[in-house]
Formats: C-alpha cells, structure tokens, sequence
C-alpha cells in the first residue's frame, strides 16, 4: 500500500471487512502514520511565518534535495481548496518538493534547504507566471529555463477559441436587444388593451436567424464549432469539414485565426527539435508579421504573449525538453486523491504522497 496507487477498498472486500474499518486499520496501524518518529519527521520542514500578526505553518510534505537533478520540473495543483507548488526531477520522476504555498518568498526560504544541490540545476521547464520565473532565478541559479509546451499551445487554442466566442457573444447581445425590445412592445400593447378594455395575449418572442445548407443557425454553428478549431483540417470528420466551411464562409476571421493558429503549431512541432536557430527565428518573424496583417485582437495579444517570453519558448527546439512529467504527477495525485476518499484528512493524504513519490 505504501508504495502503490492502490485502493484498499477492493481489498477489504476480497477479505469481506468492512473497507472504513480496513481503512482505518491500515492508517492507524500497518502505515506507520501515527507512529512519533515518523510524526517529528513529518513536520521537520514546515516554515513557519507571522500573517497579519499571527503565527502561520506552511505544509512542506516533501522536501528531498537528493531528488534535485540536471533536469527539473516545477508546476502547480490544486489539491481540495489549496495550491501546492511540485518540484520534479524530469529524469526520475520524483519529487524534490510539495509545498502548501505559490508565494515566492516562502518558497525561496524552502529551498534554502536545499544548499549547494541546487547549483547542479541545468534545466527547470514551467509555466510563465512571474511568480515561478522569479523563484526559479533565486533558487537554481544555474539553471536554464524552458517554457512548457503545452501552456504556450494551451494558450493559443484559447486565443483562437476566443474569436469564435467573442461573434457568439455578438449574437447573444443582439438577440438579447431584440427580447428587450420584445418585452417593452408587448408592456405598452398590453396597456392599449387594458385602456380599450381588450382582451391582451402575450406574443411569444422569436428570433429570426437564417439556417446554414445543413440547417444550422449561426447561434448552433459557433457552439458547435468549438472542437473542430482544436485540430488540423486533415483531422476533420465529413461532419466537420462541412460544418467548418459553412463557419469560414459566414466569419471569415475566424479562418484566419485558426490558419494562424495552425501555421504556429506547425512551427512548434517535435519534428522542428534540433533545427537550424536562424531558420527557427526567420519561421516566427513571418509568423508574427502574419499576425500583424490579419490584426485579430485575439491572435495579437497571443503573439505579445510569444514574443514577451521568447527566449524561453525557443529553447524547447534545442533537446524538445517540456513539463510533461509536472502533468503526469498532476495526474497521480488526482489519483491519490481519489483513492484516498477526498483530502479530508490531509495529514496522512500528505503521508502517503511522500511515501510514494518522494
């Protein structure tokens, strides 16, 4: 159990106990949890602050400087209501550090207990908060950082997708002019009929849109749209293919987001890992000068986003280095969580992630 994702309940029931009973046994008992020692050494890495004049303990679960290596990975999750940041040693897959805080100054105090392991940082790939930019710089000196490629694709995918909800929302606010209009037409019918002692019936609204060939409104038609901008038109089912050209044809912009949205991802592929730097730079420029001419809101503040953090978006070409582990972890700890009947009781969920992963 300690060194496994495993769900105890199958378990109990193969042994027909009852699986709380099973649960507590095993946490009170077979694990070691509550055993004084192993408590000491459970806590012996938590900071403790003053917050607003009252003394505060940030959570350390993990904190393993011989987990530190050449290659890191440092992400956040959000585990019950709370943001934990996750250190990751990309080679091995284990954690150097779990702590209860995304402030940077606490982590900066944290990592102090690291000590000269942190110089032997080559590489740390993340996301691009300011905040982990910052912790990064103070402690692991040496190392170079990498964007994450999935929050740069991520990023675009919703610049893209924003296009299409910004003419979705056009519509909406238009349709919801015309109900207005509607509901004031039918309060001053409805008092012509009670001063001519008429007898009034409400009129239902209708808002009139013109169906596409294969009978979608465009209302239907940006709603239904969202997952084929996800992928390349080679992707498309028949379904899709006829769906987006009746898109392209009424909004035109949003073609030209999504080809430019294409265009980058193809810029950015594995296949592209070890090119020539200046070919590199010379692809991005006119993608960038691409983005200028079409002048999309959307697809210009992501080409702001690419260019403000350049640099660290183009040393993914040099060895393909990305945050895929940080991910995985996520993923297992989702796991944890689940198996672990929530996070209730953190203490030993806290527990039994250090015993797995650390």
């Amino acid at each position: 159990m300690d060194k496994l994702q495993t769900n105890i309940t199958p378990i109990a029931k193969a042994l027909c106990i009852d699986p709380q009973k099973a649960w507590r046994w095993y946490r009170d008992v077979l694990s070691g949890f509550l055993d004084p020692e192993a408590q000491r050494s459970f806590h012996q890495h938590d900071l403790q602050i003053k917050e607003k004049g009252e003394a505060k303990a940030v959570r350390v679960p993990i904190l393993s400087a011989e987990h530190l290596g050449p290659h890191m990975a440092i992400d956040e999750k959000q585990v019950g209501e709370e943001m934990h940041t996750i250190l990751t040693n990309r080679d091995t897959g284990k954690v150097a550090l779990l702590a209860n805080t995304l402030k940077v100054n606490e982590l900066s105090q944290i990592a102090a207990n690291f000590g000269a392991k942190a110089f032997e940082v080559r590489t740390i790939t993340r996301d691009l908060s300011n905040g982990y930019d910052w912790f990064c710089r103070e402690a692991f000196p040496n190392a170079g950082h990498i964007a994450d490629k999935f929050h740069i694709i991520k990023s675009l995918m919703e610049a893209c997708q924003d296009v299409r909800v910004r003419y979705r929302q056009e519509i909406l606010r238009d349709k919801r002019i015309k109900f207005e209009e509607h509901k004031q037409r039918e309060k001053r019918r409805k008092g012509q009929c009670e001063l001519e002692g008429k007898r009034y019936k409400e009129r239902k609204f209708t808002y009139a849109q013109e169906k596409t060939p294969h009978g979608e409104t465009p209302l239907e038609l940006l709603a239904r749209s969202r997952f084929l901008l996800f992928k390349y038109d080679s992707q498309w089912t028949h379904k899709q293919s006829q769906r987006a050209r009746a898109l392209f044809n009424i909004y035109p912009e949003i073609e030209k987001a999504y080809r430019l949205s294409c265009e980058f991802r193809d810029w950015y592929k594995k296949a592209n890992v070890g090119r020539d730097p200046l070919q590199i730079n010379l692809s991005i420029n006119a993608w960038y000068r691409k983005v200028e001419q079409m002048d999309i809101d959307e697809m210009v503040n992501f080409k702001s986003l690419v260019e403000r953090n350049e640099t660290i978006i183009k040393r993914y070409f040099g060895k393909g280095e990305t945050n895929a582990i940080a991910e995985c972890i996520n993923g297992k700890i989702k796991r944890f969580i689940m198996i672990n009947q929530g996070t209730r009781d953190r203490e030993f969920f806290y527990f039994r992630l250090r015993n797995y992963f650390s």
